[in-house]
């Protein structure tokens, strides 16, 4: 299987003409508020961790961050690792047939997201993506869990190396709160692993989720052994976008927002860990 093809936006040459007749909307002020602000959040959630964005939702996040991070010395490295899998089965994730099983495995080595990876990193690995009830989250756990046994990797090595940033949509704070962490069996296979939350508008998460185009096509284990590359003709709502991610990583590369992504980690109550102070100085140069 080939790795999921996405096209390179920090490499334009990769895009040739396909966004040459396409209207490039500015991203509406709000959304990039609500954009940065919850970036920030995630990477004083992440502390010194590298991100891994799970699946389409995050893709803003990754294309934006990918373009703060593109002229700093040692950023934490960025993942967008294609994933749709909210529902295995009764069975669970085993019950994947073991063709597109192995094919998946593949592309997580390829990817660097792989629990050999994971456990010999030099940093912690952060799993970011929008959680509803943990599904989806649960299913590549388990998956990379699968992959440690299979592979003779330490699972205790790698679940102490992952961390969990859930976005959640912002809600009024009450002992009586559903935390979707207090509700998951599935976690006694990562004791260690250490889970934040990242509270942002329901207005950005509904929007992201459910409504807006996305630059691939949901990556299913129907489409894990599935070979893909630029040839294949682009939807309309595929070019929109993709004119939206150059346009957020575009955005994110300018000295301006890399000042007011710096100044909105800043405000984080996380400033006080040191690997944050100097992503933050970075940032400002």
């Amino acid at each position: 299987m080939a790795k999921p093809f996405r096209w390179s936006i920090a490499r334009r040459e990769q895009l040739g003409q396909m966004l040459a007749d396409t209207e490039m909307p500015l991203p509406a002020p709000q959304f990039l508020n609500d954009l940065r602000t919850a970036a920030a959040r995630i990477l004083a959630m992440a502390e010194n961790a590298d991100l891994a964005f799970i699946g389409r939702t995050p893709e803003n996040f990754y294309d934006y961050l990918s373009g703060a991070f593109s002229s700093i010395d040692e950023p934490p490295e960025l993942h967008l690792v294609q994933f749709s899998l909210r529902w295995a089965g009764d069975s669970g994730v085993r019950s994947i047939k073991p063709e597109p099983l192995s094919s998946f495995m593949r592309y997580l080595k390829e990817e660097g997201a792989d629990a050999d990876s994971i456990s010999v990193g030099a940093r912690s690995l952060a799993l970011v993506d929008f959680v509803a009830q943990g599904g989806t989250m649960q299913n590549f756990v388990e998956l990379l869990h699968l992959q440690a046994e299979r592979d003779g990797v330490d699972w205790n090595a790698v679940q102490r190396k992952l961390r969990i940033v859930g976005l959640r949509a912002r809600t009024h704070n009450s002992p009586n709160t559903w935390r979707w962490q207090q509700h998951q069996d599935w976690l006694a296979l990562i004791p260690d692993t250490v889970i934040k939350n990242v509270s942002a508008p329901t207005r950005l998460l509904d929007y992201i989720a459910n409504d807006q185009p996305k630059v691939t096509h949901a990556f299913h284990p129907g489409r894990w052994e599935a070979p893909e590359d630029a040839a294949q003709p682009l939807t309309p709502r595929q070019i929109e976008a993709l004119a939206f991610a150059v346009q957020l990583y575009d955005i994110g590369q300018s000295k301006p927002e890399r000042t007011r992504l710096a100044a909105e980690i800043a405000r984080q109550p996380q400033m006080r860990n040191p690997t944050l102070r100097s992503l933050v100085s970075r940032l400002k140069v």
